[in-house]
């Protein structure tokens, strides 16, 4: 055990020499990594943000119930109770006749004709609002209708299930967006570890040669550059962290206050403690991947 722990002290203190010996060359490597990272992560926090909230900035999905004429409200009351009780509802208002009589008059282009009419032929309707959550689909909602027209004084149910079905197309493809984004950032990670280990170990080309004929292994010749590799992993991490803060901050004063007046409780918020750590460690997992893989195979063609 001892013996083990020299040879891990001995390649980390190993490891660090490149840090000291060329800080500015391997900044910018945690920089070039730290932006491979940024940019997606930030797209992808953002994309978190906006998606539960997205049907509230386009407007609340409706469902309006139209009730026969002279049905008594007591009858549309009993019917909102009802309808009330479904949990994805958010809100029924009922629409007297009146109302909706001065509704249309205002989104009218003729009001003069509806003065003419001689009594109002309008009849209660409820007007029915719900929260589009992943429960809720377009056969859902034909279930509700189909159950809302058997209501006591029904004579109509209208909603729009084009409007649901794009409104749920556009949910469903960010957030493939978001998915196709992280797979596509792990193979970046991969591509340029790789490469940057590669570079560091062609560098030390005189040194590997002289630990080969030294009789070092390979996994004893590729350690220090894999801890070299951690560290620098580690450092592109917390710089991306960093971007990703910075981003929110900025996007959360530029475009936040906008949506605020959609949804007041939207904001562009840091990342959750609990998903930093796992990407910390799906990051340093995929780092290390790359790195290891460039050691095996640089070492190989060096010797």
């Amino acid at each position: 055990m001892k013996k083990w722990l020299r040879m891990q002290l001995f390649a980390i203190r190993s490891g660090m020499k490149p840090w000291l010996e060329h800080p500015l060359g391997n900044l910018m490597n945690a920089l070039v990594l730290s932006i491979a990272l940024a940019l997606p992560w930030s797209l992808v926090q953002g994309l978190s943000a906006m998606l539960p909230s997205m049907d509230r900035w386009i407007g609340d999905p409706e469902i309006s119930i139209f009730f026969k004429p002279k049905t008594p409200v007591a009858i549309v009351e009993d019917a909102r109770a009802r309808v009330m009780r479904e949990r994805s509802v958010s809100g029924a208002e009922i629409i007297d006749p009146t109302k909706a009589l001065s509704l249309l008059k205002e989104q009218s282009q003729s009001p003069d004709l509806i003065d003419a009419l001689p009594e109002n032929p309008l009849p209660y309707t409820l007007v029915v609002r719900f929260r589009l959550g992943n429960e809720v689909d377009e056969d859902v909602m034909k279930g509700w209708v189909s159950n809302w027209k058997k209501l006591q004084g029904v004579e109509h149910v209208q909603f729009d299930s084009q409007w649901i079905r794009r409104l749920r197309t556009l949910l469903l493809s960010l957030q493939a967006l978001a998915l196709g984004i992280s797979g596509l950032v792990g193979i970046l990670v991969v591509i340029v570890t790789f490469n940057t280990v590669r570079l560091q170990l062609v560098g030390q080309r005189q040194e590997v040669e002289v630990l080969k004929a030294l009789g070092a292994s390979d996994a004893e010749v590729g350690r220090p550059t894999l801890w070299w590799a951690l560290s620098l992993s580690l450092l592109a991490y917390g710089m991306a962290y960093i971007g990703v803060l910075l981003s929110m901050l900025a996007a959360d004063q530029a475009v936040g206050s906008y949506i605020r007046e959609f949804d007041s409780h939207f904001r562009f918020s840091a990342p959750a403690t609990l998903w930093t750590l796992l990407g910390l460690s799906a990051w340093t997992f995929l780092v290390m991947l790359g790195a290891w893989a460039s050691v095996r195979r640089t070492v190989w063609s060096i010797h």
